[in-house]
């Protein structure tokens, strides 16, 4: 095989078409994320959602929480939920393998923790 081969037109043509449509999925697909991030400001507010069985429990303005607080959520897996200013995780919960608790603070718009055994999820948007 001669690996001098130069790429023909029609070889060049396919690459960008591939480009082109890899470009566009990438902007298509939620992966804007990044660019709505740099373009918030830092009055805008963030805002944590609680939901429990696909109900919203509660809904916090990260912004202007002024004192840490700890949210119990009456279950067989005792949640505790834990908020300070400008960021959101899980505390504790009695789950097997406390992958929410891991997941650590949420602080960035996009950013999401689930518990499944307890059916609760806490995203910021």
């Amino acid at each position: 095989m001669d690996m001098n081969k130069k790429m023909k037109r029609g070889d060049f043509i396919m690459l960008m078409a591939t480009g082109l449509v890899a470009v566009g999925l990438f902007l298509w697909t939620g992966s804007t994320n990044m660019f709505r991030r740099m373009a918030r400001s830092d009055e805008a507010p963030l805002i944590a959602k609680i939901e429990k069985d696909r109900e919203l429990i509660r809904e916090i303005d990260l912004t202007k929480v002024t004192e840490r607080e700890q949210i119990h959520l009456e279950d067989d897996n005792n949640v505790i939920i834990e908020v300070e200013t400008g960021r959101i995780r899980f505390l504790n919960s009695d789950c097997r393998d406390n992958i929410c608790i891991n997941t650590g603070w949420l602080s960035q718009e996009g950013q999401n923790a689930v518990c499944l055994p307890a059916r609760t999820v806490v995203s910021v948007v």
